[in-house]
């Protein structure tokens, strides 16, 4: 696939996921389902951790001769609870930063360094393309079950009392 392709994707991706969490509030974002492990929240705390990583691998790939990737090994059920430590805005910052990440490393790229790849010890070889294809991807399943939670999320017991003026 093409720079121009991939940053597509990413972008597609990304407005796909904004657009579900546009307009929830700090409780929409931390309702977790009864049928449900997850939160908004988790969801994105994931969705930027797995991106940071992929970057870090992207950016080792044009720099090394595949170099070769310890799997984490950080389990997702660690996510809500990182989700838990990190604000809302925290979080979106975080995403919009890495994918900046992302592609800055893509632009830096022409079809011979799209190939450059890494060796990552449980997965094998993955190249640039394939990590940035892995991104958009991700962000999509997760935005998908975002929107599935962003559905089912009671709107807030809030009570918003209009301020007047007194005659």
């Amino acid at each position: 696939m093409a720079v121009s392709s991939l940053m597509s994707e990413l972008q597609g991706s990304r407005e796909f996921l904004f657009g579900a969490i546009k307009g929830l509030n700090e409780e929409q974002f931390r309702y977790v389902p009864a049928s449900e492990t997850w939160s908004i929240a988790a969801h994105l705390a994931h969705v930027l951790r797995i991106e940071r990583v992929l970057v870090e691998r992207a950016r080792a790939a044009l720099v090394e001769d595949e170099p070769f990737m310890a799997s984490t090994r950080v389990a997702n059920d660690d996510d809500p609870a990182l989700a838990q430590h990190l604000a809302v805005p925290q979080m979106i910052h975080g995403m919009l930063n890495a994918r900046r990440e992302m592609e800055d490393v893509l632009a830096r790229c022409d079809d011979a360094a799209l190939a450059r790849a890494i060796m990552h010890e449980r997965i094998g070889r993955m190249t640039i393309g394939e990590i940035a294809e892995k991104v958009a991807a991700h962000e999509r399943e997760h935005a998908e079950e975002v929107v599935k939670i962003a559905r089912q999320a009671p709107t807030s017991g809030r009570v918003i009392i209009p301020l007047t003026r007194r005659s």
